[in-house]
């Protein structure tokens, strides 16, 4: 490093990193050779050298550039803040419930894995991810951006043998080029504005950095999964295994969100018109994300659509932040982004939960689909309660993390309403509030229909009744994380106190922070909540002879089959028939029989859901593509005196291009 002191806590992020890199580096020698449990704990050692560093380091702000250089354009520069340790922390914790989870899980997996394969490409990602936050200048960002993308590609394909997955696959990575073409444009256009590649020396406070600042935004849009980019997510997370799911779900769609809030908020960016654009595609977002979660069948498609509406409410906060910034309200701007990146590390913690424990009911069934599934709480008592914790969590219940970042946004809203300067400001305010308790409402009911039907009742198959418990490993995995939820939750003012130093940055104000407990409060809580539970068990004791049971009254048919118990499309039907215009919902039913109105022998009845936006927007723009495509196809003659006419002309356009700029 060229004439920088680097502090000792440093060079521990670098050796988790260097860590990574030398087990993708064995990963690839091994192949197909499953060491599973020994790149498991290369891994978690790569996470904990990352949490030693981030300890030592907090809260101070350290650059470094190293004499590398990418493309002779800028050299590998980084820099860690209180904003990237929040972050990284978010992907050390992630990553090592994926550790613990991982031998586990792909032990069901067998042939279908290439180890070696799976591992490099898992390792390179961890290390990308990391590498993106730190990054101090553009090219070293783009670079570790594209690492990122394309090894989460890999990992989405990892049963490749499976149309569906190389589908999925396809579709990401359509996604991830386009994002990248577009913060590629704004890049260039704020390198040309301000003649350095340099983050530190990009100001987009000036009205000629709107549109590079639009680019940019749209590119950390599609990658973050917001409506109407949403569309490769619940594509994506079924294919890819359970602990690539958590961890895109999880760390790297916050990834972008991170990058959004380091380029645009803390880049001085105060433009209303791009503020509005945000708040009004999180709005949608969030409201979209919920309902089609809430029609979802599949598990992890469930939790794919439920991961669009989370990101739609922190960019919600976020958006909210800059429009009161410009609106002069310095303390409703710093609360209001501190429910964004509370939200974001909520949402990274308790979705990681989530996709885990999807994972060890699939490694233990076979199947997501919640048709298939039932009664597993008896065989699975373990996945249950950290699935529940997760689930509580996301529906933001007290007192676990959820709650206490929706309820700061809340707050935001509530504050808006009465301090804004204009009327439409404040109806504004009073709208989203109702937006916001309409998303709760449909998130708890869609999380009540998951937990309810897949782990209540009886088996409705033979594989949900032969289910068995995940192992040691899967469930620590997942009880770290639901431990993580239950302590965000709790240490709310401690949390809100390390996002201060962002907070006072953003809104360029020293920041107060208060929470929500003290420490002898949260002791106080505690000894109720234990003391409350002794007095029920000791009241429970005391009349056990007396309790009795009884059976659901079958009409006098007998005991009840699982066939009449609540489906997860008879569920969602009451809600979906009220939003059935926006979602393309239809019921077709066909009965069959010689007297079919008096004695039905036969009754099919199917649900029929229209993509709207695949329908409507992505199909005709891929049969535009394509057209275009066979038209260009007729300029490849085969003839060398036309390709050279084509590069002649391009010649000239270039240098009139280079003379008019």
């Amino acid at each position: 490093m060229a004439g920088v002191l680097i502090p000792h806590s440093v060079y521990l992020l670098w050796s988790a990193f260097g860590v990574w890199g030398a087990g993708a580096a064995g990963a690839v020698l091994t192949g197909q050779k499953q060491y599973h449990k020994l790149y498991s704990g290369v891994l978690l050692s790569g996470c904990l050298l990352l949490l030693g560093g981030l300890i030592g380091c907090w809260p101070a702000n350290t650059s470094w550039t190293s004499d590398f250089v990418f493309f002779g354009l800028a050299p590998l520069a980084g820099r860690v803040d209180p904003l990237a340790s929040v972050f990284l922390a978010l992907l050390a914790v992630s990553g090592s419930a994926v550790a613990l989870f991982s031998p586990g899980y792909l032990a069901h997996l067998g042939q279908r894995l290439h180890p070696g394969f799976y591992w490099a490409c898992l390792f390179l990602f961890m290390l990308s991810m990391g590498q993106v936050i730190l990054s101090a200048n553009a090219i070293t960002f783009l670079v570790f951006w594209e690492i990122m993308a394309v090894s989460s590609v890999l990992l989405v394909a990892t049963d490749h043998a499976r149309h569906s997955a190389r589908l999925s696959a396809l579709i990401y990575m359509g996604a991830t080029r386009i994002s990248t073409a577009l913060l590629v444009g704004g890049f260039l256009w704020l390198n040309y504005l301000s003649g350095s590649w340099r983050f530190s020396d990009w100001h987009l406070s000036s009205a000629a950095a709107l549109w590079p600042a639009a680019l940019l935004f749209l590119g950390l849009c599609i990658k973050a999964g917001i409506w109407p980019f949403h569309v490769w997510l619940p594509y994506a997370h079924p294919e890819a295994p359970a602990p690539v799911s958590a961890l895109m779900s999880g760390v790297m769609v916050k990834v972008a969100l991170y990058a959004m809030v380091r380029l645009i908020v803390l880049g001085g960016s105060g433009s209303q018109i791009l503020a509005y654009a945000a708040l009004c595609l999180a709005t949608v977002s969030a409201v979209w994300g919920v309902l089609f979660a809430l029609m979802e069948r599949d598990l992890k498609r469930l939790l794919a659509h439920s991961t669009v509406e989370n990101v739609g409410l922190i960019l919600m906060a976020t958006a909210l932040s800059v429009l009161l910034r410009a609106a002069h309200l310095p303390e409703l701007a710093a609360l209001s982004l501190a429910a964004a990146l509370f939200h974001a590390l909520n949402h990274g913690t308790f979705k990681s939960l989530l996709f885990l424990g999807a994972g060890a009911l699939d490694s233990s069934t076979h199947t997501r689909d919640l048709s298939f599934l039932g009664g597993l709480a008896r065989n699975m008592p373990w996945t249950m309660a950290c699935f529940f914790t997760g689930a509580v969590a996301i529906c933001a219940l007290p007192p676990l993390n959820g709650f206490a970042s929706k309820w700061l946004l809340y707050q935001t809203l509530f504050h808006t309403a009465f301090q804004a300067a204009t009327t439409p400001e404040r109806a504004i305010a009073l709208g989203l509030v109702g937006v916001l308790s309409l998303v709760g409402a449909l998130s708890l009911a869609c999380f009540a229909k998951a937990v309810g039907i897949a782990f209540l009742g009886k088996p409705r198959s033979d594989a949900a009744a032969r289910a068995h418990e995940a192992s040691a490993g899967m469930i620590a995995a997942q009880a770290l994380l639901a431990g993580c939820c239950l302590g965000l939750g709790l240490l709310v003012p401690q949390i809100l106190e390390c996002l201060a130093p962002v907070l006072s940055e953003a809104v360029a104000e020293p920041v107060v922070t208060a929470g929500f407990f003290t420490i002898p409060q949260l002791v106080i809580l505690a000894a109720g909540v234990a003391l409350f539970g002794l007095a029920r068990s000791v009241v429970l004791r005391a009349q056990g002879p007396s309790l009795r049971s009884y059976v659901t009254w079958e009409c006098g048919y007998g005991d009840l089959p699982a066939r009449t118990e609540e489906t997860g499309s008879s569920f969602s039907q009451p809600i979906a028939s009220i939003f059935a215009p926006l979602l393309q919902y239809n019921v077709w039913t066909e009965i069959k029989g010689k007297d079919k109105r008096h004695f039905p022998e036969v009754i099919e009845v199917k649900v029929l859901m229209v993509p709207f936006l695949e329908r409507h927007l992505y199909q005709p723009a891929v049969a535009a593509f394509e057209e275009m495509s066979k038209a260009l196809v007729r300029v490849q003659t085969g003839s060398i005196h036309l390709y050279l006419l084509y590069v002649f002309l391009t010649l000239l356009v270039l240098v009139w291009v280079g003379v008019r700029l």
